[in-house]
Parts: C-alpha cells; sequence; structure tokens
C-alpha cells in the first residue's frame, strides 16, 4: 500500500514539477512539458524495474485521461468557431479530410500486416486531428493492445519533434515562397479577452479548481453510469464517447466555458497520464521493435501534412493560416501560442486556439469512424 501511495504521488507531483520548471529550463520549453512527461515515464518504468507497479501505472493512465478530456472540452466554443474566418474554417476541415483519405490508404494498404492496424489508423487519424488525448481516447474505445498503444505514442513523439523542428524554423521560410501572405487588414491583434489563470489569486485557483474537478468527476461518474445502463458493464468505448458528448454539452454554457483553469487543469492531467503510460514503456522492446511502427506512422502523418499543404496551395490558402490549422490539429491548442509568435502574427492565435479544441472535440469520432471503415 506505502509503494503504491508513494509512487501515485510520484507520477502527479512530477507533471506539477515540470510545469514550474517550464519557463525556468530551457530544455523543457523546447521540447514540451508533454514530451518532458512521457520520458521521464519511460525512464521510471525502466529504472525502478519490478518496484514500479505496471498495474498502478495502467489504472493512474485509465483515470488521468477520463478527467483530461472533460476538462479540455468545456472550453470549446461550438457555436463560436463556425463565426471564424472562413479560410480558417476550409483550412481545418481540408486537414480533417486529408488525415482520414491518408490513414484510410495506408491502413488498407497494410491491413494484413498486423490485425491491429485498423485499430491503429484510427488512433493516428485522432492524433493528427486533435493531439495526445485523441489517440489516447481512441486506443481505449478500440481496445488497442498494450505494446502497440505504448510504442505508437513513443514514434507518434519522435515525428512529432522532428515535424515542429521543421515548421517552426526552415518551414515557415518554405511555406513563403509556396503559399500566400496572410491579410492583415481590418483585423484585430488583441489575444483572447479571457482572464489568465496566472494572474488569479490563490483563494480564486482553489475554488476554481474544486469547482472543475467536480465538473470532471461529475461528467466521469454520469458517464460510467451510461455504460452501465446501457451495457451492463464498464466499456471504455462508451465511457469516452459518453464523456466526450457531456463535456460538449456543458461546454454550451458560456460562464462555464469561460471559466479560467480548464485548460491548465486538463492538461496537467493529461501529463499525468503521459508519465503513467510513458512507465509502462518496455525499452528493449521500443528499439528491437520499431521498424514497422515508424514506417506506418511517417506514411500517414507525412502524407497527411504533404496533402494537406498543396491542397492549402490549390485554394490558395494563406501561409499563417495553413500552418496555424495544421499545428492546432497535430499538436494540440497548446502549440498554438508558440507557432503565432514565431509567425509574428498574434491575430490568428484565437481561431488557432478554437480550432484545436475543435480538433479535440471531433478527433474521437473522425478516427473511431475511420478505423470502423478499415475494419
Amino acid at each position: 500500500m506505502l509503494q503504491k501511495l508513494g509512487l501515485s504521488a510520484l507520477a502527479l507531483l512530477l507533471p506539477f514539477l515540470i510545469i514550474k520548471l517550464e519557463k525556468k529550463v530551457k530544455p523543457i520549453e523546447w521540447l514540451s512539458p508533454i514530451v518532458c512527461c512521457y520520458a521521464l515515464g519511460i525512464l521510471l518504468g525502466n529504472l525502478l524495474g519490478s518496484f514500479w507497479d505496471k498495474d498502478l501505472g495502467r489504472t493512474l493512465s485509465e483515470v488521468s485521461v477520463m478527467l483530461s478530456l472533460p476538462l479540455l472540452l468545456i472550453s470549446v466554443d461550438l457555436l463560436g468557431w463556425f463565426k471564424l474566418a472562413k479560410t480558417t474554417i476550409l483550412s481545418f476541415v481540408i486537414l480533417i479530410i486529408c488525415v482520414m483519405l491518408v490513414s484510410y490508404l495506408v491502413g488498407t494498404f497494410f491491413k494484413g500486416h498486423d490485425p491491429e492496424v485498423w485499430k491503429m489508423a484510427g488512433m493516428l487519424v485522432g492524433v493528427y486531428v486533435g493531439g495526445t488525448a485523441n489517440l489516447t481516447a481512441i486506443g481505449k474505445i478500440l481496445g488497442v493492445r498494450e505494446d502497440i498503444f505504448v510504442m505508437l505514442n513513443a514514434v507518434d513523439l519522435v515525428f512529432g519533434g522532428i515535424y515542429l523542428l521543421f515548421i517552426m524554423s526552415v518551414g515557415v521560410k518554405i511555406l513563403t515562397w509556396i503559399l500566400p501572405a496572410f491579410n492583415h487588414h481590418g483585423l484585430d491583434e488583441g489575444e483572447m479577452d479571457l482572464v489568465n489563470w496566472k494572474k488569479l489569486g490563490l483563494n480564486k485557483k482553489a475554488l476554481h479548481s474544486v469547482f472543475l474537478l467536480c465538473i470532471s468527476g461529475g461528467i466521469v461518474g454520469l458517464s460510467v453510469l451510461l455504460s452501465r445502463v446501457l451495457t451492463g458493464e464498464d466499456l471504455p468505448s462508451v465511457i469516452i464517447l459518453g464523456l466526450t458528448t457531456l463535456a460538449l454539452l456543458f461546454s454550451f454554457n458560456k460562464k462555464i466555458r469561460h471559466f479560467e483553469g480548464s485548460q491548465e487543469w486538463g492538461q496537467y492531467f493529461l501529463m499525468v497520464f503521459c508519465v503513467a503510460v510513458g512507465s509502462l514503456a518496455d525499452v528493449s522492446q521500443l528499439i528491437s521493435g520499431s521498424a514497422w511502427y515508424f514506417l506506418f506512422t511517417g506514411l500517414i502523418m507525412f502524407g497527411s501534412i504533404v496533402l494537406h499543404f498543396f491542397c492549402c496551395y490549390l485554394l490558395k490558402i494563406d501561409r499563417d493560416t495553413a500552418i496555424i490549422t495544421s499545428m492546432a490539429g497535430i499538436f494540440g491548442p497548446a502549440f498554438v501560442a508558440p507557432m503565432s509568435q514565431v509567425l509574428k502574427n498574434k491575430t490568428i492565435l484565437v481561431s488557432g486556439v478554437t480550432t484545436g479544441l475543435m480538433g479535440i472535440a471531433l478527433g474521437n469520432f473522425v478516427g473511431v469512424a475511420v478505423a470502423y471503415l478499415i475494419k
């Protein structure tokens, strides 16, 4: 019991420390807290060996991802998103279609290679439409094998890092030659009109945290109850689709949607998940069995990216919109702000973050749909 409590405390504290050190330690800011938490999880699981409780790691991963999804989704402005510039919505819709199409083609081509290919393709649709949260959720919904789940996470992190370095450096310059410039005329240069979580006092932060955790826990509880009523058991597919739907319904309430702290707590639990799922990774297995996963993931990721930018070129979508929607879909809303700074364009911040949140909302549905189409 003491061992489990100690390991649980460690898994919960590490993300908190990473968040605190992010702005002070350059490698953390450069790699991103998510990647650092996953790497720390891998180190924990492999260095501690048998002392690390694998069952505890699985439990922590399941609980943390179920708490993170409602917190990330309740801040989605579904109606407001449709009022954004047409090019932003068009670019994002194109991204979704490209990811679905490439994943379907690659998944169908490699269907005979492994019986879990259809699940892998669905998970990659989710992650490249909305981010890590969707890869996790779809993996739980489809009941993917644990070794595939861990491997796909690891390979995605490698390719994600390569793309991030490329797009934030030479990628911007290359796309400047290919795509039209962003039209700033008549646009407000201000940032999102929301109170910053960091500016809240300690008492308000505590009250907001309790409220948000109660909402998230309540949504999870209702989803579990719904699964038991409909199926008589706790089916991950029903629970996650249920909590996704309930969280989006909550997001229609403006006060809840703009309640400070939901994104911060959602990201925190996502980081706890990364520590937990990383601890399940067997490094020797990653080294010996990665070739197939690199090929499969690389074809889907880079195939989707190239096709998306090609379609943007044909439709004359500007460089900044094309890049920000690509970042929002593949990496999620957390990477929109850094990218807007690289592009020196604040006007795309609001639409980019909203698009990233929409990706999280839609990713589970389109990912599961493509998986069953391949199956």
